[in-house]
């Protein structure tokens, strides 16, 4: 077996591309106007009116529980809010006055505005410069020994993020009739036609002798929606899909066609698949279990493991399980972090250097503090 490099991004890798921390997105939703939503859907007042129902539900959820007024709404983090709702939902309990039935309709509200968020923020992203440069990077990596040795796999990407910046300056330098990128579970066009031809899993593309890039994305994507009756997953490379979930509620095509003989016009909703920040994470959904256990066997093969963009926070405690069970004691470990991030002597405990440090004990670490887009420059 040859070496191996599995590349882990974080939503410092998303940033360089404008995308929002964590931490940034509270105080971006309240800042939406009607200009950042006017190009975001054909039906501008429609996404509009809903858009204004899913705030006014945000600010009431976030007075009536937190009693917070909305000069606080910003400092609050969304584990907070979510937790919150999730303990009283699995506790089949009311969170102060709002009854168990009606928190499904505040946390899917707080949803609609997250994705909303991310579509206004990184809808133009293409021409990020060293995100194209690591793209081409991976796609050459790939294919180099391709032909010569089908079995082995250079490099595979796990991502923490929701966001598809790297799927967008991936495809455009992709001949998909020799390659695909790959989720590693089946999955279906949420358009019929997309790029001129129907598009195929990475896995239909390994069927075929073409080569596939593994893409492991642990919290769900913004271009997923699930069919709730047959489980099929579609997919766009290019938009945020997921949005579509809140507002026309779109159908499965599949389950559709299987139908028409039962005078039933529609099949079954499709939902998006995206993991919230919550200490209580469900991630019983087939396709994550999947994706999952291959991170697992991609980390295990891994000679080189390169944190981008990645602070390792505790409360990511189902990946730091998955680290720990799964990286090789010989492995090298690349750390890529803002230089922001470098620690100072007295504050050393706060910042993402000593988490590292106390985790992975006697392995071979490098940090590098030029940011996401140094570290390509200098490695890809």
């Amino acid at each position: 077996m040859g070496d191996k490099t599995v590349y882990i991004l974080g939503a410092g890798f998303s940033k360089s591309a404008d995308a929002p921390l964590q931490s940034e997105i509270i105080e971006g939703i309240l800042s939406i106007n009607e200009d950042d939503l006017r190009n975001l859907y054909k039906d501008f007042e429609k996404l509009r009116d809903l858009f204004d129902e899913w705030k006014k539900d945000f600010e009431y959820f976030l007075s009536e529980v937190f009693f917070l007024n909305n000069r606080k709404y910003r400092y609050l983090s969304l584990e907070d809010i979510y937790t919150t709702i999730d303990r009283s939902i699995l506790n089949n309990t009311s969170l102060k006055n709002i009854p168990k039935d009606e928190l499904f309709k505040y946390r899917k509200s707080i949803n609609a505005l997250i994705t909303t968020f991310f579509a206004t923020k990184i809808k133009n992203n293409l021409r990020v410069k060293h995100i194209r440069q690591f793209a081409k990077f991976l796609i050459r990596e790939r294919i180099k020994d391709f032909y010569i040795n089908h079995d082995f796999d250079p490099l595979s990407v796990i991502s923490t993020n929701w966001d598809i910046i790297l799927e967008n300056a991936l495809i455009p330098e992709m001949d998909l009739s020799k390659g695909m990128i790959d989720y590693c579970f089946y999955t279906h066009s949420f358009k019929e036609n997309e790029l001129g031809k129907k598009l195929r899993s990475g896995l239909y593309a390994r069927g075929f002798g073409n080569y596939n890039l593994k893409i492991l994305k642990l919290h769900g994507s913004m271009n997923w929606l699930q069919c709730q009756e047959c489980q099929r997953i579609y997919i766009d490379f290019f938009n945020h899909t997921a949005l579509d979930h809140y507002i026309d509620r779109p159908n499965c095509y599949h389950c559709v066609n299987i139908r028409r003989n039962d005078n039933i016009d529609k099949g079954a909703y499709l939902n998006n698949v995206l993991i919230t920040p919550t200490y209580l994470k469900d991630l019983n959904n087939f396709q994550l279990k999947l994706t999952w256990q291959i991170a697992g066997i991609e980390l295990q093969e891994a000679s080189k493991i390169v944190f981008m963009g990645y602070s390792f926070p505790l409360a990511d405690f189902e990946l730091r399980h998955l680290l720990a069970t799964s990286i090789r004691n010989d492995a090298e470990i690349h750390i890529v972090l803002h230089q922001n991030d470098k620690p100072k002597i007295h504050t050393y405990k706060y910042f993402p250097a000593y988490r590292y440090r106390t985790f992975w004990g006697k392995r071979n670490i490098k940090f590098f503090y030029d940011g996401v887009e140094g570290y390509i420059n200098e490695n890809c």
